[in-house]
């Protein structure tokens, strides 16, 4: 259904058109415009960041990108890192796009990089996201704070022991 290649130049306008799209950043922590500039410096910046790897769904039959995996954070001494993952092509949502990238990408965390532990951050009144987190495996560790908005941010979990109790492969 769909392959994850490493984020590189080529896909920087279409993450940016996703990242400035009211229904698709809805969620997301607010950010103020940038110019192309300083798109080329985050994207600069972040493929030389060893704690982040950023990916592209890229659907399998239209060939086309429709999204974005990642980890962040990437603790390598305390084995976890952040998890993330938009779907930028709103016409695929809710298509089953999400869970397969989001399950290649756990695969990958969990037995090619050997993390213990993937977290996430969400915002409480995004109840489709939790049920998607939570659909992957992922649970609520109790853990919330208010973000600079005003909105309550909580955090999600999911271990490699249990990842891998009900996944045998991607």
């Amino acid at each position: 259904m769909v392959e994850l290649v490493p984020l590189e130049k080529k896909f920087l306008d279409i993450v940016t058109k996703w990242n400035y799209d009211p229904e698709v950043s809805l969620y997301f922590s607010k950010r103020a415009p940038q110019s192309r500039d300083q798109q080329l410096l985050w994207l600069y910046n972040t493929l030389k960041d060893s704690s982040k790897k950023k990916f592209i769904i890229i659907h399998q039959v239209s060939k086309n990108p429709v999204g974005m995996v990642s980890l962040m954070k990437i603790n390598l001494t305390e084995k976890q890192a952040e998890f993330g993952i938009t779907i930028g092509e709103k016409n695929y949502w809710g298509t089953g796009v999400a869970a397969a990238a989001g399950n290649m990408l756990m695969h990958y965390a969990f037995q090619v990089m050997t993390l213990q532990r993937l977290y996430l951050n969400v915002f409480e009144n995004n109840s489709r996201a939790i049920h998607f987190f939570s659909g992957l495996g992922f649970e609520k560790t109790g853990a919330s704070k208010i973000d600079s908005d005003g909105n309550v941010v909580i955090e999600m979990q999911l271990f490699q022991s249990n990842f891998l109790k009900n996944h045998t492969r991607p």
